[in-house]
């Protein structure tokens, strides 16, 4: 089956290592991290610049194959994490449309300005927050196995050393020509999405934003932000100032539970805080709700949803890919039995699929799961029997 996806020409990506891919979800040759050993496609450093990245041969081919009548090999290899999602049932991260090669039609995706962010969610890439890098470290003092469920191996000597980074502080020179480059091609630009790290609070980010007001592109261009709403400003700066200069604002507001669920998977946020911010963003900012789906976010993912129904918003549901240990096939067989039951024949059944998937090493994944589970509560403090008291009935379903 043919299925076409708009973002190998429309897209600029780069991840927290300042490298450049088709996408977030892409397999390419990572200079960082081999998680796809075999991956050929590649991955160059945003210090060679992102518009000689658009035009580069490997771009070319990936966008000319991904106009054939069925996919090639090539687009398979490329996008096995979708192709993966989409045989399993799951929504994958392929974007299909039509495309528009005139005027604006460039979605800018950034992690260049820092992967500082003041949560430690239990199901991030370590290598995206400098407060998960910490928390990591500690649990791995309880619990070395973490630092390989974790692999916190591959990070760079650099955030081993540091854990954070802000790229305008810590190479200057890239970051100043990553603000040029975007700017030469800023009338081409229809949306920059900023990721983190925690975007609201990467002070650098605002000196982008400054420099699109300055060249004058600022009222054309949408900022889009993946954000836990937890915060609002920084250093003085504050996104609603930004408001006017741009066309729009639209917020992916990050939530993975309801109440004390949210609080627990996304440490130590605030559900009242969020929903407290979320309400003052509502008033000028189009919002909707981005949800990871982890062995812990689908145990009451139906309490989540009927507030997000609550509040007339959208979602987008991503399918975690790493760490692995938070996947939902690390559940035990008779929780997710029971899950499949509470899920069918209602609008989260999409998930049943999954749920009902026969897991041949379930007990190694179990027990790595609870042991990730009480090396979290050792060192934040937290219990995770009292937040999920179902992960203690392990009782066949009659």
């Amino acid at each position: 089956m043919k299925v076409f996806c708009t973002l190998p020409f429309t897209h600029i990506y780069n991840d927290s290592y300042g490298v450049m891919m088709p996408c977030c979800h892409a397999a390419v040759d990572h200079p960082h991290h081999k998680e796809f050993e075999d991956a050929t496609f590649p991955a160059p450093s945003v210090k060679e610049g992102f518009y000689n990245y658009v035009k580069s041969g490997a771009m070319r081919q990936l966008r000319l194959d991904m106009m054939q009548n069925q996919p090639t090999d090539f687009v398979k290899d490329v996008c096995r994490n979708c192709v993966k999602l989409e045989n399993q049932g799951l929504p994958s991260y392929r974007v299909p449309g039509d495309i528009n090669l005139g005027g604006r039609n460039l979605s800018i995706k950034l992690r260049l300005f820092g992967n500082t962010c003041n949560l430690q969610c239990y199901m991030c890439d370590i290598k995206n927050s400098n407060s998960r890098i910490k928390q990591t470290e500690k649990m791995m003092e309880f619990n070395p196995e973490v630092g390989q469920m974790l692999r916190y191996s591959d990070l760079s000597e650099e955030l081993k050393v540091k854990g954070g980074f802000d790229l305008s502080v810590s190479d200057p020179d890239t970051f100043n020509k990553c603000i040029e480059d975007i700017k030469k091609i800023a009338n081409k630009i229809q949306s920059i999405t900023i990721i983190g790290g925690e975007p609201f609070i990467l002070s650098s980010h605002y000196k982008l934003l400054d420099a699109l007001i300055d060249c004058g592109e600022a009222e054309n261009i949408v900022l889009r932000y993946d954000s836990n709403l937890t915060k609002l400003h920084w250093s003085g700066c504050h996104i609603k100032d930004y408001v006017a200069r741009f066309k729009k604002i639209r917020i992916s507001l990050s939530l993975d539970g309801y109440g004390n669920l949210n609080d627990y998977i996304r440490f130590p946020s605030k559900w009242d805080e969020i929903v407290n911010n979320y309400h003052q963003v509502k008033e000028y900012a189009d919002i909707n709700i981005s949800t990871t789906l982890t062995a812990l976010s689908v145990l009451r993912l139906d309490e989540l949803y009927q507030w997000v129904n609550s509040q007339n918003l959208n979602t987008q549901w991503n399918t975690l890919h790493w760490p692995e240990v938070a996947r939902i096939e690390s559940l035990h067989p008779n929780i997710r039995k029971r899950l499949v039951k509470k899920y069918e024949n209602t609008e989260l059944e999409f998930l049943c699929k999954e749920l009902s998937k026969h897991i041949l090493d379930w007990e190694e994944k179990w027990k790595k799961f609870i042991s990730y589970l009480e090396a979290i509560d050792h060192v934040n403090g937290t219990d995770y029997k009292s937040v999920f008291p179902e992960l203690c009935d392990l009782s066949e379903d009659r």
